[in-house]
């Protein structure tokens, strides 16, 4: 009985601790990585179907945590964050499947959080502006896919409020008037080609 009981002491650690691997139904390998008793830890690799490489996760205690990095069929890359037990936090980018800069930003408790910037496919911004807890909230700027300014203003809980500006691709302002909770109120007014601005409509 004390030779069962040293024995078992002496597999402990092999049996509460070692690699443990994922399979699809066609049996290729899915991923693999350690585990312990309390479930993943360390570096877990994933793959897709054929083969490629579709993931490098970092876990503790069973929670993503560490810097996760994302990769595309080809094995380019798609995106690198950064968790804590279990919760998304601090920067991360994200890439088109061209290699392009998609969006980079702050992760807050989960959510987006302060200045994010968004970018077309060709690498042009497409857009920038600020969150409070995952919700667009203050200044904002959208972008024409040539790199122009398209539109402007202020967003409150995701809704557009004060005086908003429009523009066309090659930079002229085409349209100005305000919101008030993401509805048109008061005078507009859009601008002829060669700048003169007229009244629109009044939507009081």
């Amino acid at each position: 009985m004390v030779r069962i009981l040293l024995l078992l002491l002496f597999l402990l650690p092999i049996l509460v601790s070692g690699q443990d691997s994922l399979f699809y139904e066609s049996g290729k390998l899915k991923a693999h990585g350690e585990v312990v008793k309390d479930g993943k830890i360390g570096l877990w690799t994933y793959y897709y179907p054929d083969g490629a490489l579709n993931a490098e996760l970092r876990y503790k205690n069973d929670l993503l945590d560490g810097t996760q990095k994302y990769y595309d069929i080809d094995e380019s890359l798609l995106g690198v964050e950064y968790w804590e037990n279990g919760i998304i936090e601090d920067s991360a980018k994200y890439y088109h499947p061209n290699g392009e800069l998609e969006k980079v930003g702050v992760f807050k408790n989960g959510l987006y959080e302060g200045k994010w910037f968004f970018y077309f496919e060709n690498g042009n911004l497409k857009r920038e502006g600020f969150y409070v807890e995952g919700t667009p909230d203050g200044l904002w700027h959208f972008y024409h896919e040539n790199g122009a300014l398209y539109q402007k203003g202020s967003l409150q809980q995701g809704k557009e409020n004060g005086v908003w500006y429009y523009f066309d691709e090659e930079g002229n302002k085409t349209y100005e008037g305000a919101f008030d909770n993401g509805e048109r109120v008061g005078q507009w007014y859009f601008f002829s080609r060669s700048g003169k601005k007229k009244k629109w409509k009044n939507f009081d």
